[in-house]
């Protein structure tokens, strides 16, 4: 019998000397006595065990895991409580545990809970657990009004601070002048994110709750409306008391800190666009960062595109340009878009193949959709995050329609082809909503490098008429120049890269 331990203690706990070794201890004194193989250990320390969320406790997530693929027989804890505190959280995967065929035992209760007197009892504990946790919620709480009533801080300090002796923050010395130049930069007139952009640049991270990460704007912003750091804490009722710990900052740092970004809020925009939407609003990604590009103003009141991450002041090294400079590459492209005049018999063909790689298409189709059923299985029991199941399935179901009927697509693709016949003229006639609609039917993604669109991911059902396109230019291309792509001296009249596998 292989036997594996979950242990845990909170962070409070740890402060209570409860400790990891203690269960260990026992956990090895166990299977020693009962002759079984030790698996493994999974350990979650400073996590709590009243959250219903397993993401909280990557430990616990594994274990669950593990013990579903039947990596051991016997799960152990020390006391009920180690597994879970929230009564829908234990049954529901002691529930797993059981189905997978894993026999779950606490040394503490000495109870094998997998016979139906130990499922009662199970039932009985876990409330129990659950009410010990509710109970320690409503105490704690009490404890940080008291704390609150007598002027001391509760919870993790924030940046520039830290505890003095006698428990009562102080100004940290490593952080205490980043905070400093923080608001003297505001009460210059320095917006949020420039103020993040020079603690960045001067190796500043934040801390507490926020971890070792860069600064952002909005993490300015919560920093500079903090008064704590001018000595008052909130009573939990909307207003402040007077705090123990000396202020960080002076009222009148303070006041003009708080003038200015005061101002910053109220200057009026230059020539405000008309529409908060643009025609690549919503689609366009960042080569360097991965991340999303958002439209912006510039002073003359033309619209901008710009790297999200860089604008909360994060590393990024890709730079703006106005929307303009995009909208004419795409335009270019859409001109030279063509498609030939046996483009049905070619992209039929193209199916066909695809479709004769598989024995038996029905088959395929119920094993997709069957691996559809246990994709949302998994995301629904938080075995796989919700970014992974929308990847997963968004791979699944393009898959399942490529196997769809030959039959049937004649009448579509002459549908898509008419749109994509005069989809040049309907780009330069429309305004940017209608160009935003028009570009989400043909994209699913636009991805910019600076000034340059690099590539762009087609809407699946127009896949195989940007291929035809790209191969129909590749070929006149090649007959045109007799140098290798790659060093053709007309290198510029190369369209950019069209996505049609996963990973290109």
């Amino acid at each position: 019998m292989r036997a594996a331990l979950y242990a845990r203690v909170s962070s409070e706990e740890q402060t209570e000397g409860y400790s990891i070794d203690a269960q260990r201890r026992a956990f090895e004194t166990l299977v020693k006595s009962k002759g079984w193989t030790k698996y493994g250990e999974y350990i979650d320390e400073g996590k709590s065990a009243r959250s219903d969320n397993i993401g909280k406790r990557p430990a616990f997530k594994q274990m669950i895991a593990h013990a579903l693929a039947s990596n051991f027989d016997i799960l152990v804890v020390h006391k009920l409580d180690r597994f879970s505190r929230n009564i829908r959280t234990t049954l529901e995967y002691f529930d797993k545990l059981s189905k997978a065929g894993v026999t779950f035992l606490s040394i503490n209760e000495q109870m094998d809970f997998s016979t139906p007197w130990g499922g009662l009892a199970l039932t009985l504990l876990g409330g129990l657990a659950q009410f010990y946790s509710d109970n320690l919620s409503q105490e704690t709480k009490k404890g940080w009004h008291e704390r609150r009533a007598q002027g001391l801080y509760c919870g993790l300090l924030p940046f520039g601070a830290m505890k003095g002796e006698d428990g009562i923050p102080i100004p940290h010395p490593d952080t205490y002048p980043g905070l400093v130049m923080s608001f003297e930069f505001a009460a210059q007139g320095k917006s949020d994110k420039e103020v993040a952009q020079a603690l960045n640049a001067a190796g500043y991270r934040t801390t507490g709750n926020q971890g070792n990460r860069l600064f952002s704007k909005d993490t300015v912003r919560g920093m500079l409306q903090n008064r704590f750091y001018i000595g008052q804490l909130s009573d939990g009722n909307g207003g402040f008391l007077k705090a123990k710990h000396e202020r960080f900052i002076s009222d009148e740092l303070w006041n003009q800190a708080q003038e200015s970004r005061q101002r910053n809020r109220k200057a009026p925009k230059h020539h405000p666009a008309k529409s908060t939407i643009s025609s690549l609003t919503g689609i366009t990604y960042c080569w360097y960062c991965k991340g999303r590009i958002h439209i912006g103003t510039s002073h003359s009141g033309k619209r901008r595109m710009l790297c999200y991450n860089r604008s909360k002041g994060w590393a990024c090294s890709q730079k703006s340009a106005l929307l303009e400079v995009y909208e004419y590459q795409i335009e270019q492209y859409l001109d030279t878009f063509h498609i030939p005049d046996d483009y049905q018999a070619k992209i039929l063909q193209a199916h066909k193949k695809l479709q004769a790689a598989y024995e038996d298409s029905e088959k395929e189709q119920a094993r997709l959709k069957a691996q559809l059923e246990r994709l949302r299985k998994l995301f629904t029991w938080e075995d796989i995050s919700e970014d992974q199941y929308l990847r997963e399935k968004a791979k699944t179901l393009e898959t399942l329609r490529a196997l769809s009927p030959i039959e049937n697509k004649s009448s579509v693709l002459e549908r898509l082809a008419e749109l994509l016949r005069n989809v040049t003229k309907a780009w330069k006639d429309a305004d940017q909503e209608l160009r935003n609609r028009l570009a989400r039917q043909l994209f699913d993604e636009i991805w910019v490098k600076d000034k340059q669109v690099i590539a762009v991911r087609p809407r699946p059902e127009l896949k195989p008429f940007f291929q035809l396109s790209y191969e129909e230019w590749l070929k006149k291309f090649e007959s045109e120049n007799p140098k290798p792509l790659g060093v053709a001296s007309n290198i510029s009249s190369v369209p950019f890269k069209v996505y049609l596998k996963e990973g290109v």
